[in-house]
C-alpha cells in the first residue's frame, strides 16, 4: 500500500510540475511592474521572414562642412556663435584618399562585428565596391530603431578640451568599454559604461583628472573668490555625449559615463532601454573606428511576406494534429497513453522555453525544425510505450544513437552563417538534447511506474 502510494505522490508531483512548467512557456509569468502587468518570461527572438526587417542603405558621405578659425588659427566649435571668425574653409567629410576599395571592405567588416556584437544573428549585409554604398536588412523589433540611428556612427572617440578643442585622447588610448548597471545611494537602478584605457591612455587620463578641475582663485580688481571650472568634452564622432571635470585623481585608467535615467520610477521597459543603449555605445568603442564616414540614405520598413494569419493557421493545424495523435495514443494505451500524451505537451513546453533563454532566433525553418523535433520525440515515446519498463533506458539510448546522423548535420547546421539553416541546425540541436535529457528523467519516470 505504502509502494502505490508513493507511486502516486511521484506521477502526481511529476504532472504538477509538467502544467507548471506549460503554464510558464504558454502562457508566461505576469507580475505587477511600476502599476503595469508585465510578462516576464523572454520572448521569442523571430527572425526577419517571420518579423519583418528593416532595409537600411548607407551611403558615402560626398558633402563638405565648413571649417572656422579664430585669429590665432584655432579651430572655433560648430556652437560657438560668440568667438569672431578670422577666416574660414571648406573641407570633404571624406577625404579622396580615403575612398578606396580596401576601406570599404573594412567598413563592412566593422560594420558585421558590430551587429554580432549586438546579438543581431539575422541580418543581411552588401556591399557595392564601385562606390562604397552599403545595404543592411536587420530584423524589425524594439530595438531597430536605436540601432539604425547608431549603425552609421564612425566611432570617433575623442576627449577634448572644451574650451579650445585641443584633442587629447584618441580611440588609440582606448582598451575596452562595457556596460552595466548598479545601484546608486537614493535605492535607483543606474545603467552605466565603464571605458577603460591601455597603458598610455590611463597615465593621459590621469593628467587629465589633475588638470581639468574646479578651480578657486581670488579676482584681482574685486578682491573676492571667484570659482571656474576647466573642462573636457567626451566627443563621439564630434559630438559632444557628456561634459564634466574631476574633482580628484583617477589613477585607474577608468572612466563611468552614466546612460540614461537613473530614477527609482524608472519601468523595466525604460531600463533596458538604457541598458541596450549603454551595450550599443560599449560596442561602438569596442570596435575599430570606420575609415570611411557614411549617411543613412534609406530607411525602410519591409513587411514580412508571412501574415499573423497564416501564422496562426499554422499553430492552429499544429494543434490539432498533436490532438490527433494524443487522442490516438490515448485510445490505444489507455492511461499509460494519457500519461505520454502528457508528456508530450512537458517536452513542447521545455523545449520552447529552452528556445527562450537561448536566444536562438526562430525562422520559417527553425519552426520546421520545431515540429520535426516534436515528431521524433513522439515516436520514441511510442516506442516506450511498447517496451518493458526494465529496457527504458537502453531504448532510449538506443534511438537517440539512431539519430547521431541528424545530430551531427544539426551541429554543422548550427555553425553556418546563412541564418535559416543556422536556425534549423540549432533548434535540431536543442530538441535533441531535451529529448534525452527529458525522457531518461520524466518520461521514463511517468511510464515505468504504469
Amino acid at each position: 500500500m505504502k509502494f502505490e502510494i508513493n507511486k502516486t505522490l511521484k506521477i502526481s508531483l511529476i504532472i504538477l510540475i509538467i502544467i507548471l512548467l506549460s503554464i510558464i512557456s504558454f502562457m508566461g509569468v505576469y507580475v505587477l511592474d511600476k502599476g503595469r502587468m508585465v510578462n516576464k518570461v523572454n520572448n521569442y527572438i523571430l527572425g526577419m521572414d517571420l518579423e519583418g526587417s528593416r532595409r537600411i542603405e548607407l551611403a558615402v558621405n560626398t558633402s563638405k562642412q565648413t571649417i572656422k578659425y579664430d585669429k590665432d588659427g584655432k579651430e572655433i566649435a560648430s556652437n560657438d556663435t560668440e568667438t569672431e571668425v578670422a577666416r574660414q574653409e571648406e573641407k570633404a567629410v571624406n577625404e579622396e584618399t580615403a575612398l578606396t576599395s580596401s576601406n570599404y571592405k573594412a567598413v563592412k567588416r566593422i560594420l558585421q562585428k558590430r551587429l554580432k556584437t549586438m546579438a543581431v544573428n539575422d541580418y543581411e549585409i552588401r556591399l557595392n565596391e564601385n562606390n562604397g554604398n552599403i545595404t543592411i536588412n536587420i530584423p524589425e523589433n524594439d530595438n531597430t530603431d536605436m540601432l539604425v540611428a547608431q549603425i552609421a556612427y564612425q566611432g570617433k572617440f575623442e576627449i577634448v578640451d572644451n574650451d579650445t578643442k585641443e584633442v587629447l585622447m584618441t580611440n588609440e588610448d582606448l582598451k575596452s568599454a562595457k556596460a552595466g548597471y548598479g545601484q546608486t545611494q537614493t535605492g535607483a537602478t543606474a545603467i552605466f559604461v565603464n571605458i577603460e584605457f591601455n597603458k598610455e591612455g590611463t597615465e593621459k587620463f590621469k593628467n587629465i583628472t589633475n588638470t581639468y578641475r574646479e578651480v578657486k582663485q581670488t579676482n584681482e580688481e574685486t578682491g573676492k573668490e571667484e570659482t571656474t571650472k576647466k573642462q573636457i568634452a567626451l566627443n563621439i564622432d564630434d559630438s559632444a555625449i557628456l561634459t564634466t571635470y574631476f574633482e580628484e585623481e583617477v589613477s585607474n585608467g577608468i572612466l563611468q559615463l552614466s546612460v540614461g535615467t537613473s530614477s527609482s520610477s524608472a519601468t523595466r521597459e525604460e531600463l533596458q532601454e538604457s541598458l541596450t543603449r549603454a551595450n550599443n555605445l560599449a560596442t561602438l568603442l569596442n570596435n575599430e573606428k570606420m575609415p570611411v564616414v557614411y549617411k543613412i540614405n534609406q530607411n525602410q520598413y519591409i513587411a514580412s511576406e508571412i501574415t499573423n494569419q497564416n501564422i496562426a493557421i499554422f499553430v492552429s493545424l499544429s494543434i490539432v494534429i498533436i490532438t490527433i495523435l494524443m487522442i490516438y495514443t490515448i485510445i490505444k494505451y489507455k492511461e499509460k497513453g494519457i500519461l505520454a500524451s502528457i508528456s508530450l505537451i512537458g517536452y513542447i513546453a521545455i523545449l520552447t522555453l529552452v528556445l527562450r533563454y537561448t536566444n536562438v532566433v526562430i525562422t520559417v525553418n527553425g519552426i520546421i525544425a520545431v515540429v520535426l523535433s516534436t515528431i521524433l520525440n513522439y515516436i520514441l515515446t511510442l516506442k516506450l510505450l511498447n517496451s518493458e519498463k526494465e529496457t527504458f533506458k537502453k531504448e532510449i539510448l538506443k534511438f537517440v544513437l539512431t539519430l547521431v546522423p541528424v545530430f551531427a548535420i544539426a551541429v554543422v547546421f548550427t555553425f553556418n552563417n546563412w541564418l535559416p539553416i543556422f536556425s534549423f541546425g540549432m533548434i535540431m540541436f536543442w530538441g535533441m538534447i531535451v529529448s534525452l535529457i527529458y525522457n531518461l528523467s520524466i518520461t521514463r519516470a511517468l511510464l515505468g511506474s504504469k
